[in-house]
């Protein structure tokens, strides 16, 4: 059971398990965009169980939040924050799941090119996540630090919409018969979702440390 008056970072880890399997989850699908043969079912594989692990964090930490009566933040703070990173993991599995059906052999260079952007993406939302725990140590300092990764994620989401729109630009114009456009197209459109995602969980993190200074 979990007590009435709950350790601090109980909540943190959480979050901070949450977001390192979300970047595992992206390093994988990068280097899976990469690989072919049993290498590529062995990383989509491993997509999988991140999703599963990610879930696993997700209801423990809604667990926790249905059974403690004070929090550290904002209870809403904490469901929009874990369900959002929970989100980045399940669109990567999505990603894997559409490559495997579709009997992708031969990946783009934009899209591994977006997929490196993703990694980026994941790596700064971690590293935001894990400011949260040290939000009110020298206030200040540390909300220039969090700004700064914020931002970061920002810059890396606009990278991809660039890579995104370029991509589109060329789709219609490369000669692939229309069955292929649709599957590239809705490809790149989930990893751009994903980085989308780990934008929302910075603008999430820039909230709370709004609150809470």
């Amino acid at each position: 059971m979990f007590g009435l008056l709950p350790r601090n970072l109980e909540f943190f880890d959480c979050f901070e398990r949450a977001a390192h399997n979300s970047l595992k989850a992206a390093e994988l699908l990068n280097e899976y965009s990469r690989s072919s043969g049993n290498k590529g079912r062995e990383l989509a594989i491993a997509v999988g169980e991140a999703e599963h692990e990610g879930d696993h964090i997700t209801h423990e930490t809604l667990d926790r939040l249905e059974k403690t009566y004070i929090t550290p933040i904002d209870r809403e703070d904490i469901h929009r924050l874990i369900t959002k990173i929970d989100d980045v993991v399940d669109t990567i599995e999505a990603i894997t799941q559409r490559m495997t059906f579709y009997k992708i052999d031969s990946v783009r260079p934009d899209f591994q090119r977006q997929c490196e952007v993703l990694v980026k993406a994941a790596r700064s939302m971690v590293d935001a996540v894990a400011g949260l725990r040290h939000m009110k140590d020298r206030a200040k300092k540390n909300s220039v630090r969090i700004e700064h990764l914020i931002i970061a994620v920002h810059e890396a989401e606009e990278e991809a919409d660039a890579i995104h729109h370029q991509f589109l630009g060329e789709l219609f114009e490369c000669g692939l018969d229309v069955f292929q456009v649709i599957k590239w197209k809705e490809l790149y459109e989930l990893v751009e979702q994903s980085i989308d995602y780990c934008d929302d969980v910075a603008n999430i993190v820039h909230g709370i440390v709004l609150k809470n200074m």
